[in-house]
C-alpha cells in the first residue's frame, strides 16, 4: 500500500477541500454565503439569473431627494 493510497484512503468531508462548485466543480474560490456553493467566477457570470442586484447601481437610479432624505435619516 502506497503513500497515495494511503493518505486518499478516507474521503475528506470537513475543510475547503471537501466544496467544489456545483455549476463547474472548481474547488477555489467558493462562495458559500446564503447555500450558493459556487465559485466566485461562476457568481458574477450568473448573479443576474440568481436574482442579485449590485446596490451601488440602486444608489444612481434613485431620485436625488430620496438619497438626500435617507442619508440625513441617520444622524
Amino acid at each position: 500500500m502506497g503513500h497515495s493510497n494511503v493518505w486518499n484512503s478516507h474521503p475528506k468531508n470537513y475543510g475547503p477541500g471537501s466544496r467544489t462548485c456545483r455549476v463547474c466543480g472548481n474547488p477555489h474560490g467558493i462562495i458559500r454565503k446564503y447555500g450558493l456553493m459556487c465559485c466566485r467566477q461562476c457568481f458574477r457570470s450568473n448573479a443576474k439569473e440568481i436574482g442579485f442586484i449590485k446596490v451601488y447601481h440602486l444608489l444612481f437610479e434613485m431620485p436625488v431627494s430620496f438619497r438626500l432624505v435617507s442619508s440625513c435619516s441617520t444622524i
